[in-house]
């Protein structure tokens, strides 16, 4: 099985070929956030890297969200585009997935962290003992709110995702003693190791049902509702 996994999340983009559970080739570049001009090219470089062509990817993997509004949108509009013209299915894998899974070798809770706006973090915890599980369904909310449930927990307790150093700041600021998963973060090689595992247990979607997860309004829609 080939899976074609991109993540347009965060200021990086990337794009990851996997198969069979594992990681054979991955491209990624700082666009500043501009990634329309950017993922497809790193996407076409893969494929031609691995000489590959598109229409032998089994599977079409998008990062969907929470994160940068208009970067899940190009993320996901591009999987939609693929997955639509090949008649191929789809996984949609959240963020916060994305970054636990690019922890995979820290065991214990992992509480994935990315930083939203107004500061607010989008977070949710997972237990690693082997096997990824969730602990909580993916969130928003202040430090403060993670703090409190970080304190819950026992055992090691690993912070991920492109928030982690923040998260990490407030933590011992707090007395807290978790430890940084260094340079893990939501990136498309995390998000196709979970996209093959959704694929082997029969949890992907199609073209017409991946959709964003956003977890908050945008600042347009909050800007509309407070004028209403």
């Amino acid at each position: 099985m080939l899976i074609l996994a991109l993540d347009t999340t965060s200021r990086v983009a990337s794009a990851a070929l996997c198969r069979d559970g594992e990681i054979i080739g991955y491209g990624e570049k700082d666009s500043q956030m501009n990634h329309s001009r950017t993922i497809l090219p790193v996407v076409q470089h893969l494929l031609e890297q691995n000489g590959l062509a598109l229409s032998e990817v089994d599977v079409f993997a998008a990062t969907v969200g929470p994160g940068s509004f208009t970067g899940v949108r190009i993320g996901v509009a591009a999987i939609k585009g693929y997955a639509m013209a090949l008649n191929k299915p789809c996984a949609a894998v959240s963020t916060l997935e994305s970054a636990a899974w690019a922890a995979k070798d820290k065991k214990g809770i992992l509480c994935a962290g990315v930083q939203a706006r107004q500061d607010e973090f989008f977070y949710a915890f997972f237990e690693n003992d082997g096997e990824i599980r969730r602990k909580s369904a993916d969130q928003v909310g202040k430090a403060q709110e993670i703090l409190s449930q970080m304190e819950e927990c026992t055992g090691p307790l690993w912070i991920t995702g492109d928030g982690g150093g923040l998260l990490m700041a407030y933590a011992e600021k707090a007395g807290l003693s978790p430890l940084l998963a260094e340079g893990c973060r939501q990136n498309a090689a995390a998000t196709a190791l979970r996209a093959f595992q959704m694929a082997e247990r029969g949890e992907l979607t199609d073209c017409h049902h991946l959709t964003p997860s956003y977890l908050r309004l945008s600042q347009a829609e909050r800007m509309k509702m407070q004028n209403k």
